[in-house]
């Protein structure tokens, strides 16, 4: 029966949003430079408008 109960919390765990996990990634930073980088590796990843980046 553990097994069972431990498989339908694992399906009905709320998983995190992008941005939950993007603010934790920049949590994670060391110092200013580690947060500026992991910034802009974020928004390259994110594309600016509905069409991409400069639409």
């Amino acid at each position: 029966m553990n097994l069972f109960t431990a498989f339908i919390a694992w399906i009905f765990d709320p998983q995190p949003t992008s941005q939950e996990r993007d603010e934790r990634y920049l949590a994670a930073a060391v110092d200013m430079a580690d947060l500026e980088r992991r910034m802009r590796m974020l928004d390259e990843r994110r594309p600016a408008g509905p069409f991409g980046q400069g639409a």
